[in-house]
Protein backbone atom coordinates (compact mmCIF):
# COMPACT_ATOMS: atom_id res chain seq x y z
CA UNK A 1 0.00 0.00 0.00
CA UNK A 2 1.38 3.41 -0.94
CA UNK A 3 1.69 6.39 1.42
CA UNK A 4 -1.39 8.16 0.06
CA UNK A 5 -3.57 5.08 0.60
CA UNK A 6 -2.14 4.54 4.08
CA UNK A 7 -2.98 8.16 4.97
CA UNK A 8 -6.56 7.72 3.70
CA UNK A 9 -6.99 4.58 5.81
CA UNK A 10 -5.53 6.33 8.87
CA UNK A 11 -8.04 9.16 8.44
CA UNK A 12 -10.88 6.65 7.96
CA UNK A 13 -10.10 4.86 11.23
CA UNK A 14 -9.66 8.16 13.05
CA UNK A 15 -13.09 9.36 11.88
CA UNK A 16 -14.76 5.96 12.39
CA UNK A 17 -12.86 4.06 15.11
CA UNK A 18 -15.49 1.28 15.18
CA UNK A 19 -14.17 0.15 11.79
CA UNK A 20 -10.86 -0.91 13.35
CA UNK A 21 -12.33 -4.35 14.09
CA UNK A 22 -12.67 -4.81 10.30
CA UNK A 23 -9.29 -3.28 9.44
CA UNK A 24 -7.70 -6.44 8.04
CA UNK A 25 -10.75 -7.20 5.88
CA UNK A 26 -10.95 -3.61 4.64
CA UNK A 27 -7.29 -3.59 3.60
CA UNK A 28 -7.56 -7.04 1.96
CA UNK A 29 -10.67 -5.92 0.05
CA UNK A 30 -8.93 -2.74 -1.06
CA UNK A 31 -5.94 -4.75 -2.30
CA UNK A 32 -8.28 -7.15 -4.14
CA UNK A 33 -9.86 -4.21 -5.96
CA UNK A 34 -6.47 -2.70 -6.79
CA UNK A 35 -5.40 -6.02 -8.36
CA UNK A 36 -8.69 -6.22 -10.28
CA UNK A 37 -8.37 -2.75 -11.79
CA UNK A 38 -4.63 -3.00 -12.49
CA UNK A 39 -5.18 -6.24 -14.42
CA UNK A 40 -7.88 -4.62 -16.58
CA UNK A 41 -10.82 -6.16 -14.74
CA UNK A 42 -14.09 -4.55 -13.77
CA UNK A 43 -16.14 -4.43 -10.59
CA UNK A 44 -19.73 -5.69 -10.62
CA UNK A 45 -22.01 -4.92 -7.67
CA UNK A 46 -25.31 -6.37 -6.48
CA UNK A 47 -27.66 -6.09 -3.53
CA UNK A 48 -31.32 -5.56 -2.68
CA UNK A 49 -33.22 -2.48 -1.48
CA UNK A 50 -30.89 -0.08 0.31
CA UNK A 51 -27.93 -2.25 -0.69
CA UNK A 52 -28.94 -1.77 -4.34
CA UNK A 53 -28.87 1.98 -3.74
CA UNK A 54 -25.41 1.60 -2.20
CA UNK A 55 -24.32 -0.27 -5.36
CA UNK A 56 -25.48 2.63 -7.53
CA UNK A 57 -23.71 5.17 -5.35
CA UNK A 58 -20.44 3.24 -5.41
CA UNK A 59 -20.57 2.87 -9.20
CA UNK A 60 -21.37 6.57 -9.54
CA UNK A 61 -18.21 7.45 -7.64
CA UNK A 62 -15.89 4.95 -9.34
CA UNK A 63 -16.95 5.76 -12.91
CA UNK A 64 -15.71 9.35 -12.60
CA UNK A 65 -12.82 11.11 -10.91
CA UNK A 66 -14.01 10.44 -7.31
CA UNK A 67 -11.15 11.67 -5.09
CA UNK A 68 -8.66 12.10 -7.93
CA UNK A 69 -8.71 14.23 -11.03
CA UNK A 70 -8.12 11.76 -13.82
CA UNK A 71 -7.75 13.71 -17.03
CA UNK A 72 -8.14 11.94 -20.35
CA UNK A 73 -4.65 11.19 -21.73
CA UNK A 74 -3.63 13.69 -24.41
CA UNK A 75 -3.51 11.13 -27.24
CA UNK A 76 -7.04 9.95 -26.40
CA UNK A 77 -8.27 13.54 -26.04
CA UNK A 78 -6.97 14.29 -29.53
CA UNK A 79 -8.70 11.19 -30.95
CA UNK A 80 -11.97 12.18 -29.22
CA UNK A 81 -11.72 15.73 -30.58
CA UNK A 82 -11.12 14.43 -34.12
CA UNK A 83 -14.03 11.96 -33.88
CA UNK A 84 -16.40 14.63 -32.55
CA UNK A 85 -15.63 17.33 -35.12
CA UNK A 86 -17.54 15.77 -38.08
CA UNK A 87 -20.57 15.44 -35.79
CA UNK A 88 -20.61 19.15 -35.01
CA UNK A 89 -19.56 18.58 -31.40
CA UNK A 90 -16.88 20.71 -29.76
CA UNK A 91 -14.36 17.89 -29.41
CA UNK A 92 -11.98 19.78 -27.15
CA UNK A 93 -14.80 20.61 -24.75
CA UNK A 94 -15.95 16.99 -24.85
CA UNK A 95 -12.46 15.64 -24.11
CA UNK A 96 -11.93 18.21 -21.34
CA UNK A 97 -15.25 17.21 -19.77
CA UNK A 98 -14.48 13.50 -19.58
CA UNK A 99 -12.69 11.90 -16.66
CA UNK A 100 -10.85 8.67 -16.25
CA UNK A 101 -12.56 6.28 -13.86
CA UNK A 102 -12.59 2.73 -12.69
CA UNK A 103 -14.73 0.24 -14.63
CA UNK A 104 -17.72 -0.66 -12.47
CA UNK A 105 -21.28 -1.74 -13.18
CA UNK A 106 -24.26 -2.28 -10.91
CA UNK A 107 -26.37 -5.33 -11.64
CA UNK A 108 -29.42 -3.76 -10.01
CA UNK A 109 -30.63 -1.17 -12.52
CA UNK A 110 -31.47 -2.85 -15.81
CA UNK A 111 -35.23 -3.01 -15.32
CA UNK A 112 -35.85 -4.51 -18.77
CA UNK A 113 -33.39 -7.35 -18.20
CA UNK A 114 -34.38 -7.92 -14.57
CA UNK A 115 -38.08 -8.13 -15.36
CA UNK A 116 -37.62 -10.19 -18.56
CA UNK A 117 -35.37 -12.70 -16.82
CA UNK A 118 -37.72 -12.82 -13.82
CA UNK A 119 -40.67 -13.48 -16.10
CA UNK A 120 -38.96 -16.06 -18.33
CA UNK A 121 -36.63 -17.86 -15.93
CA UNK A 122 -36.06 -17.87 -12.14
CA UNK A 123 -36.28 -14.39 -10.56
CA UNK A 124 -33.73 -15.14 -7.81
CA UNK A 125 -31.05 -15.74 -10.42
CA UNK A 126 -31.19 -12.44 -12.31
CA UNK A 127 -27.93 -11.17 -10.77
CA UNK A 128 -26.30 -14.54 -11.47
CA UNK A 129 -27.36 -14.28 -15.12
CA UNK A 130 -25.65 -10.92 -15.44
CA UNK A 131 -22.47 -12.17 -13.76
CA UNK A 132 -22.48 -15.14 -16.14
CA UNK A 133 -22.72 -12.89 -19.21
CA UNK A 134 -20.67 -9.87 -18.09
CA UNK A 135 -18.15 -11.47 -15.75
CA UNK A 136 -14.77 -12.86 -16.66
CA UNK A 137 -11.78 -14.24 -14.83
CA UNK A 138 -10.06 -11.36 -13.09
CA UNK A 139 -13.24 -9.33 -12.59
CA UNK A 140 -14.59 -8.72 -9.09
CA UNK A 141 -18.08 -8.91 -7.63
CA UNK A 142 -19.04 -6.86 -4.59
CA UNK A 143 -22.07 -8.58 -3.04
CA UNK A 144 -23.94 -6.55 -0.42
CA UNK A 145 -26.53 -8.10 1.89
CA UNK A 146 -27.50 -6.56 5.21
CA UNK A 147 -29.40 -9.71 6.19
CA UNK A 148 -26.83 -12.13 4.80
CA UNK A 149 -29.74 -14.25 3.53
CA UNK A 150 -30.23 -12.96 -0.02
CA UNK A 151 -30.46 -15.95 -2.35
CA UNK A 152 -30.10 -13.79 -5.45
CA UNK A 153 -26.87 -12.27 -4.10
CA UNK A 154 -25.54 -15.67 -3.01
CA UNK A 155 -26.28 -17.05 -6.50
CA UNK A 156 -24.28 -14.22 -8.07
CA UNK A 157 -21.36 -15.12 -5.78
CA UNK A 158 -21.54 -18.75 -6.90
CA UNK A 159 -21.44 -17.81 -10.58
CA UNK A 160 -18.59 -15.32 -10.03
CA UNK A 161 -16.57 -18.05 -8.33
CA UNK A 162 -17.28 -20.49 -11.17
CA UNK A 163 -16.22 -17.86 -13.74
CA UNK A 164 -12.89 -17.26 -11.94
CA UNK A 165 -13.79 -13.87 -10.53
CA UNK A 166 -12.78 -12.35 -7.24
CA UNK A 167 -15.59 -11.92 -4.74
CA UNK A 168 -16.03 -9.45 -1.94
CA UNK A 169 -18.97 -9.36 0.42
CA UNK A 170 -20.42 -6.77 2.76
CA UNK A 171 -22.74 -8.76 4.97
CA UNK A 172 -24.66 -8.43 8.19
CA UNK A 173 -26.38 -11.11 10.22
CA UNK A 174 -27.87 -14.31 8.85
CA UNK A 175 -26.01 -16.81 6.69
CA UNK A 176 -22.92 -14.65 6.35
CA UNK A 177 -20.71 -17.76 6.27
CA UNK A 178 -22.50 -18.74 3.06
CA UNK A 179 -20.94 -15.78 1.27
CA UNK A 180 -18.07 -17.76 -0.19
CA UNK A 181 -16.13 -14.64 -1.01
CA UNK A 182 -12.44 -14.06 -1.49
CA UNK A 183 -12.88 -11.19 0.99
CA UNK A 184 -15.78 -10.72 3.37
CA UNK A 185 -16.58 -7.84 5.72
CA UNK A 186 -19.17 -8.67 8.34
CA UNK A 187 -20.91 -5.85 10.14
CA UNK A 188 -21.50 -6.90 13.71
CA UNK A 189 -24.08 -4.18 14.28
CA UNK A 190 -27.82 -4.45 13.69
CA UNK A 191 -27.88 -0.97 12.14
CA UNK A 192 -26.32 0.27 8.91
CA UNK A 193 -25.02 3.56 10.25
CA UNK A 194 -21.50 4.16 11.48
Amino acid sequence: MNERSAAIFAELYERHPRLRVCEAGIVESFEMLVRTFRCGGKLMLCGNGGSAADCSHIVGELMKGFCLERAVPSDEALAIARAAAPLGIDGQRLADSLQGGLPAVTLTESSALLTAFSNDRVPQYSFAQQVYVLGAAGDALLAISTSGNSENVLAACAVAKARGGRRGGLVGRGRWQAFRCSRRLRARSRTRSL
